[in-house]
Parts: structure tokens; C-alpha cells; sequence
């Protein structure tokens, strides 16, 4: 399993936009024993969005490459919250 940091790290890299936008991530481990789910969590103000990520998701940033879900999720966030005209950009 990554660590929760790491993890975090990872998805900076991945979405400079989390950055731009001035909106914080959280990143939990499931405390379960044997769990391989971590909780993502989008913060702007006083909203906020969570994502559960199984550990295939996971490796997929770890390894650099964007998620899914993730990419859905926080263009879904930015457009409700900050920016109605929002898309995530293309990977590179």
C-alpha cells in the first residue's frame, strides 16, 4: 500500500490545476485491516467533494498516468464551484 502522502504528491503532480485553483486534497487510507481503498477528497471554501479509490486507481497515478475518476471528479468540482467553462487538460 502508498502511503497516504505519497499518494497526495502524485495527484498534485498529475493536476496542477488542484493547485491553480487554490483547492485542497485529502488523502485517508482505509483503517480496515486488508483494505486496499483510500478516500480523496476535494476542498474549496466550504464545499467539498469525496472520491473513493480503489488501489487499481491508485497505482495508476503512482505510475504517472491520470484516473478516471478522478479526472471526471475534479472537472465535475471546478465547473459546479469555481468555473462553469472548466475542462481538464490533456495529459502531458
Amino acid at each position: 500500500m502508498f502511503e497516504q502522502t505519497s499518494v497526495a504528491t502524485a495527484i498534485h503532480k498529475l493536476y496542477p490545476d488542484i493547485k491553480k485553483f487554490g483547492i485542497f486534497i485529502k488523502v485517508k487510507k482505509d483503517r480496515l485491516v486488508g483494505a486496499r481503498n483510500y478516500e480523496l477528497t476535494l476542498e474549496k471554501d466550504t464545499r467539498n467533494a469525496k472520491i473513493n479509490l480503489n488501489l487499481d486507481e491508485v497505482k495508476q497515478c503512482m505510475a504517472g498516468n491520470r484516473c478516471s475518476l478522478i479526472t471526471l471528479e475534479l472537472e465535475r468540482f471546478v465547473r459546479q464551484f469555481i468555473d462553469e467553462s472548466y475542462a481538464v487538460s490533456a495529459a502531458g
